[in-house]
């Protein structure tokens, strides 16, 4: 429990039609039910109450800012010119998701974490930071889609974190696979830029009609009697913006909103922004773009929460090859 009243846990997860398991625990998840293709992202929800550890008070300068990226919002650098092609753009972006996991069974990286929650008035209540030992694991290319991911605390880390923490990053670019495209209205807003890149950026929004397979929401259910264990998964609808490079057609930059907040559960927010780097894969002579920088921001039951997650050491796996990349590419 949040502080004192607020409702039980909940559990959010960021699926796609890809995978089949749930990487759950109070937060936003990669993963796919009942053998529909679907993967989740679950974001990081704490139940606990205000700590005054260590960390919390040698961090008081390291404090995160409280800014979730609004989709909906104008961009003054966007052009109408050169035309965007939509047909186009999300073809090339789902070959681009398809030859992710065409290629690469699973990877690992170091993965450095900051978590931070505050009340409604931005007063802290807690901060920890922490890094992990990050695997993915993408299953076997004769298996349907399914995502493993297991964080390892390194030394001195502090464990408590694992069960907080946002899963499914490495997923969340492929609502542009050619099974998930279908599930979204998409729009090409025009011709712009990221990190100097030339990109098209196009808004996507959970289709009206359509069950969403992309975030659930896990919370207590309503019925009564109420058992103190029993959950229900609530389907939360999503919109969002993708920055898709020009050239190669690799979503380089993602962000999500929620379609509407969920009042009856005080879920007034959840947003992601992620970035994306190449990675090189000299045996495959392929670019693998991969998390590079992500953030995630949650406000739920009169908190707000923020966790931010750095990765660096990416080691990929293909099927008879490994390969070490000390830091992707920028861009």
């Amino acid at each position: 429990m949040i502080g004192a009243g607020p409702p039980a846990p909940q559990k959010m997860s960021h699926r796609h039609p890809l995978s089949r398991r749930t990487l759950g625990s109070p937060q936003f998840t990669t993963f796919a039910i009942l053998g529909a293709v679907g993967l989740f992202l679950t974001i990081a929800v704490t139940t606990s109450s205000p700590a005054n550890s260590p960390q919390e008070k040698q961090k008081k300068s390291s404090a995160l800012r409280w800014d979730p990226p609004r989709v909906d919002a104008p961009i003054l650098s966007l052009s109408a010119t050169p035309s965007c092609s939509l047909p186009d753009v999300l073809t090339q972006a789902g070959q681009r998701a398809d030859e992710l996991l065409d290629h690469l069974q699973k990877f690992t990286a170091k993965e450095q974490i900051r978590y931070q929650q505050t009340d409604r008035l931005g007063v802290r209540e807690m901060y920890l930071a922490t890094k992990f030992e990050y695997l993915v694991d993408f299953g076997k290319q004769s298996e349907p889609f399914n995502v493993h991911e297991i964080r390892t605390p390194l030394a001195g880390s502090e464990a408590e974190l694992t069960s907080i923490l946002d899963k499914g990053l490495p997923v969340l670019a492929l609502i542009f696979h050619p099974a998930l495209q279908g599930d979204y209205e998409m729009r090409c807003e025009g011709a712009t830029q990221w990190n100097h890149q030339p990109a098209w950026l196009v808004h996507f929004r959970q289709m009206k009609g359509k069950r969403p397979r992309a975030l659930t929401m896990e919370t207590p259910t309503e019925g009564y009697p109420r058992s103190a264990n029993a959950t229900e998964l609530r389907p939360l609808r999503i919109k969002g913006r993708a920055w898709i490079a020009a050239d190669s057609g690799q979503v380089i930059h993602l962000e999500t909103n929620l379609v509407e907040p969920i009042l009856m559960i005080d879920l007034s927010e959840i947003a992601i922004s992620v970035d994306y780097a190449t990675v090189r894969s000299h045996s495959l002579n392929v670019e693998l773009w991969l998390p590079q920088f992500a953030v995630s921001y949650t406000d739920y039951a009169k908190r707000r929460m923020i966790v931010e997650h750095t990765f660096s050491d990416f080691l990929l796996f293909a099927v008879q090859t490994q390969e070490t990349i000390r830091k992707p590419n920028e861009r």
